[in-house]
Formats: structure tokens, C-alpha cells, sequence
């Protein structure tokens, strides 16, 4: 029976080193000891981004593969890092288990921008290949380094409202009252057009009323963005004397143009709204809620309305003789409460989510 006892536990021993030397192995992979590298593209090429071609491929990558010892699945994982940081901040890209990837115009314009990258202008930014396996405490390879030029662009330019004020404006230097906005393209975020009465002397523009910050105004023929109220204060946009001006803003490019206006003024006495947004039906199409004309402007008109998911226009003296949409159709709204702007020189409008 002692016999038999012994023979059991060295069974068990043995059983049990086999199961551990085999639970080594499938946990530790060491990976090659030889550097592997990125084949394409090569270090130091460069790339221009074309934001009109967002979904096409920007960059083809394809790299050795890293052999483990044991048959195994390989995750490769791209790596974007800022140039010369030594990849202290590693950026994780996409990963693939073959040994090429690819990244579209807007993936790597979007990372470009994030690792600092300024638009329109060439910088550098670092890549690598890290090499996994899924076993436990198996150890990761990375590529040699390679460092790529990129030149991107400005991705999508937020919706920015912007306000008027300074001597030329009803506001005055006043940043709490009477601030009118202006009026931003329907289609592209960064343009934004007036067409108006000034004062002479000028203006400004602030992005949110009550504070002098963020602002712009001018540099010489350039137009000059105010973060904070701490940095230097602009010039004014110009209007040398009192008149009506067209004036018209890029902030992507941060250029501006102001010339006289020359147009026809005509006088309306009455602007309205119509249209489903006022009932939810062909109902709304026969209603005509008023608008509030400018005491300082007599063709810019106002006017705080609980609107539904709909359509409307514009109409002027309550008929439908002279009207205005989104070029000659209607204006698509979702619902919400609104400061409606419009003007009634150029046809131009502002919708402004209010509480």
C-alpha cells in the first residue's frame, strides 16, 4: 500500500512540472531578436491631405512580419506619435493581424491635427509598428521608426455665431445689448456675410454676448483672432463714414472684405413668417407671424419663435408677391425656439437656439 502511495504522488509531480513547462511555453513568446521594419512608405516621404477627397486612401502601410517562434496569431497595432518625443505619448491608429494597413484622407487628417499638426502648413509626425500576441506576459516588438511629413487641412469649422459691436454698430461698445449678429453661410461654417447700415468708425465681433472674448477685429489687411481677454486687443473692421456696407468674413483663412454697398434699399412695411413650422401642417402656410424692425437698421428684422420640424419663408407686406427661402425654395427647420435674424437687402437669415 506504501508502495502504491509513492507511486501516486510521484505521478502527481509529474503531471504536475509537465503542466507547468507546458503552461510556460503557451504563455511566454519571446519575439524575434532582429529589428523589423516599416517597408512602405519610406521615412522622410510627405503627403499633401485633399480635404474633397475625404474617404479616399491617404497612406498605404505595409511592414515585416515579426516572427515569434510558435505558430501563433500576430496583432499588429500602427502607431502615430509626435516627432522627436521618443513616442512618449503613443497614439494607437488601427490594428490588423496581416502585415498592411490603410488610413483615409480624414483618419489621418483628424490624427495630424491632434498630435499638433497646424493646417496648411507641413509638419512631421512619427509612426511605428507594435507586434503582439494574445498569450499571457508575452512580450511586444515595435518597428524602427520611421518620421513622415503631412500637410492637412482644417477639418469640419465649427458653427460660430458671431455678434456686432464698436462705434459703428447699434450696440455701441456695449456687449450686452443691441448686439446684432451676423450672418453665417448655410453651407460652409467658416463664411459669414453682412450687408447693412454703419456708423462710422468701425467694429468688432464677439462670439458670445456678455464678454469681450473671443473676439475679432483687424491686423493691418488681415483679420486678427482674441482667445482670451488678456491677449492683444484688434483693430476695428473700417467704416470711414456712416453708410451701408457689404462686408464678408473667413475665418478658416482669416481674411475680410468691406466695400460700400450700391444695391437697390428697398423699404418694406411688414416682414413675416409662414409656413408648417408655425403648426405642424399646410395651415401654417396661410399665417403670417411679424417680425420686429430695427430701430438703427430699417431692413433688419427679429423676431423669438417656438418652431416645429417644418418649412417656412419669408414674406414681405404679408403677401406672397415678394418673398424669400433657401435660394427661391423653402427653408428646412427642426423644431426648437429660435431668435430668427433676416435681412431683407440680401435675403440672408439666422436661426439662434434660445432657452
Amino acid at each position: 500500500m506504501k508502495h502504491i502511495y509513492q507511486l501516486f504522488i510521484a505521478v502527481i509531480l509529474l503531471t504536475g512540472f509537465w503542466s507547468c513547462e507546458n503552461e510556460t511555453d503557451l504563455m511566454i513568446l519571446e519575439p524575434q531578436e532582429a529589428a523589423f521594419s516599416i517597408i512602405t512608405p519610406e521615412s522622410g516621404s510627405s503627403t499633401i491631405l485633399n480635404k474633397d477627397t475625404p474617404n479616399n486612401t491617404a497612406l498605404t502601410l505595409s511592414w515585416e512580419k515579426v516572427n515569434y517562434g510558435n505558430p501563433t496569431i500576430i496583432t499588429y497595432t500602427v502607431q502615430f506619435a509626435a516627432s522627436n518625443t521618443e513616442f512618449a505619448a503613443p497614439v494607437d491608429i488601427t490594428t490588423a493581424t496581416t502585415t498592411h494597413a490603410t488610413i483615409t484622407v480624414a483618419e489621418l487628417n483628424a490624427k495630424a491635427l491632434e498630435l499638433g499638426l497646424t493646417a496648411n502648413v507641413e509638419g512631421t509626425i512619427d509612426v511605428r509598428i507594435k507586434s503582439t500576441v494574445g498569450t499571457t506576459l508575452s512580450e511586444p516588438k515595435f518597428s524602427t521608426p520611421i518620421t513622415i511629413a503631412l500637410t492637412p487641412y482644417r477639418g469640419v469649422f465649427p458653427k460660430i455665431d458671431l455678434f456686432l459691436v464698436g462705434p459703428g454698430t447699434a450696440a455701441g461698445w456695449s456687449v450686452t445689448s443691441n448686439n446684432m449678429p451676423i450672418y453665417r453661410d448655410p453651407k460652409e461654417n467658416a463664411k459669414h456675410y453682412y450687408t447693412g447700415f454703419f456708423n462710422k468708425d468701425g467694429f468688432k465681433l464677439i462670439e458670445q454676448i456678455g464678454f469681450w472674448a473671443p473676439a475679432y477685429g483687424t491686423n493691418g489687411a488681415k483679420v486678427q483672432y482674441r482667445a482670451t481677454e488678456s491677449d492683444t486687443d484688434p483693430g476695428v473692421f473700417p467704416t470711414p463714414a456712416a453708410g451701408y456696407y457689404s462686408f464678408e468674413l473667413n475665418l478658416e483663412d482669416l481674411t475680410y472684405k468691406i466695400t460700400p454697398y450700391t444695391g437697390p434699399l428697398t423699404t418694406y412695411t411688414a416682414i413675416t413668417v409662414a409656413g408648417s413650422v408655425l403648426t405642424g401642417d399646410d395651415a401654417g402656410w396661410d399665417m403670417n407671424v411679424p417680425m420686429v424692425q430695427s430701430t438703427f437698421d430699417s431692413h433688419i428684422w427679429k423676431v423669438t419663435q417656438t418652431l416645429k420640424a417644418g418649412k417656412m419663408k419669408f414674406k414681405a407686406n404679408g403677401a406672397w408677391d415678394v418673398s424669400w427661402g433657401d435660394n427661391g425654395g423653402d427653408i428646412i427647420v427642426e423644431a426648437g425656439k429660435y431668435e430668427i435674424w433676416f435681412n431683407d437687402l440680401d435675403g440672408r437669415y439666422m436661426f439662434i437656439p434660445t432657452l
